[in-house]
């Protein structure tokens, strides 16, 4: 099959055979995603909050680790069959239930789009203040980073595969040498902070459940960008996720708990300035904080709410980019991203995700036991997950009863609504709650291929 014929920004399953993106290729792109002055927050704030330099440290790790776990557990649907996290929902919400639960995943999308996109324009303004004393007018940069992020993100995977790869090298470079002058300048005082016992409580689980659902959209529907990488092994896809996002989130973590340290500044931006060895190279700096930005909207964001927008308006990719762009532009992320905001919004969003991730790893893993049907999940004419009037009651259930367990427990949300989820969702199957809505989804392999679009080969 030819490259040519298969549309890669589109809903059917991707073959590996003509799959764009190789293993160091994906481990740039998590480089650049993870980047990012939001993971850089986790060390600001919670060292902020009270917690040890050494729990802060201990957060990061295991943050870092639980992250690159499910983002590769989760998406093996995506790596085996070709299908975008999308058309997965369809096995464990049914097919109208996939659209709602969707919305609760393109929600924080576009939220992270605005407020990627407003660090950015804050970078622009800090930069041309330095070298012209240039009036405020971060509005006007937060728009045109908007327009050049949707052209950028116009022509789909491939433009945003080499933007990402070509960034992340210079990024993580840049980042490097600016951590190893900080350090080595001895201006750091870690003293004011070493009698702080911190807490190994609520504060501390609080930190890792935050600092996980940092990124519990990308753990969601990471099958959007594995469905793009060969080779489609297990192997390859835990050794990509881990050694993609581990490095680069611990290094963000470290520079804002350094950056905290060292000036007592809550802004990763105003701080990362001030600690520059000289002006030059905190322009240097704030030019790459931007592209960074950038780079981790074109992943985590506008794929994800491209995709979507596709299937629930029946567009093509390009209007599904215009459109998350758009509303990107209307959810106050100058609000959003402030540390009386910051957690709290991520546990609010992750009250659902969390919970949802849950529940999908339950039906892969448990019940479906790793294989779909995937002329089942396509063709919407049949009864295999219609379920009731095309929502699957255990999966909608355990999604609102475990939220609301973890709005119970918002400090540490995420870390209460995936299990939840699970635990939820195999009960109500197991009782045969929608037993009677129930066709064989699952029991047949022997499909024929016609009936697949673009049938994966592997």
């Amino acid at each position: 099959m030819e490259n040519n014929k298969v549309d890669l920004d589109g809903l059917n399953p991707i073959p590996e055979s003509v799959r764009p993106i190789r293993p160091l290729s994906y481990i740039l792109i998590m480089w650049s995603t993870a980047i990012i002055v939001q993971v850089m927050a986790i060390g600001t704030f919670l060292l902020q909050d009270g917690l040890s330099l050494f729990q802060v440290v201990i957060v990061g790790v295991i943050s870092a680790v639980l992250v690159a776990f499910f983002a590769a557990f989760n998406a093996f649907p995506g790596l085996k069959d070709g299908i975008p996290f999308i058309i997965q929902l369809r096995s464990s919400f049914g097919y109208k239930g996939a659209k709602l639960a969707y919305i609760f995943r393109i929600v924080p999308a576009i939220c992270w789009y605005g407020i990627g996109t407003w660090i950015g324009a804050v970078s622009i303004q800090t930069i041309l203040t330095m070298l012209f004393d240039a009036p405020d007018m971060k509005f006007l940069y937060f728009i045109l980073l908007t327009i050049f992020q949707i052209i950028l993100s116009y022509k789909g995977i491939t433009s945003i595969k080499w933007f990402d790869a070509v960034v992340a090298s210079a990024i993580f470079v840049m980042l490097a040498y600016f951590l190893t002058t900080v350090i080595l300048s001895g201006n750091v005082d870690f003293s004011g902070y070493t009698n702080n016992s911190g807490s190994w409580g609520l504060l501390f689980w609080g930190g890792v459940s935050a600092a996980t659902a940092n990124w519990a959209t990308v753990m969601l529907n990471n099958s959007d960008m594995m469905r793009h990488v060969k080779p489609a092994n297990g192997k390859t896809n835990f050794l990509v996720n881990f050694i993609g996002i581990v490095p680069p989130w611990l290094a963000m973590v470290f520079s804002g708990l350094l950056i905290f340290v060292a000036t007592g500044l809550d802004d990763p931006i105003a701080g990362l300035m001030s600690l520059s060895p000289n002006p030059t190279f905190g322009v240097i700096l704030l030019i790459f904080i931007v592209l960074a930005q950038v780079t981790s909207n074109l992943t985590t964001s506008i794929l994800p709410a491209a995709l979507a927008f596709q299937d629930l308006f029946k567009v093509k990719w390009g209007t599904g980019v215009i459109i998350a762009g758009v509303l990107s532009c209307i959810t106050a992320p100058w609000v959003l991203f402030t540390s009386d905001w910051f957690f709290t919004f991520q546990n609010i969003y992750s009250s659902f995700l969390g919970p949802m991730l849950g529940i999908l790893i339950a039906d892969y893993w448990v019940l479906q036991k790793g294989k779909l049907n995937l002329s089942y999940l396509y063709n919407e004419d049949t009864e295999a997950y219609k379920f009731f009037k095309g929502f699957s009651p255990a999966a909608c259930l355990s999604l609102f009863i475990a939220a609301s367990i973890s709005f119970w427990q918002l400090d540490i949300a995420w870390l209460v609504g995936l299990p939840a989820g699970f635990m939820l969702y195999i009960f109500f199957k197991k009782i045969g709650l929608e037993k009677k809505f129930e066709k064989t989804a699952s029991s047949s392999h022997h499909i024929k291929e016609a009936a697949v679009p673009n049938r994966p080969s592997i």
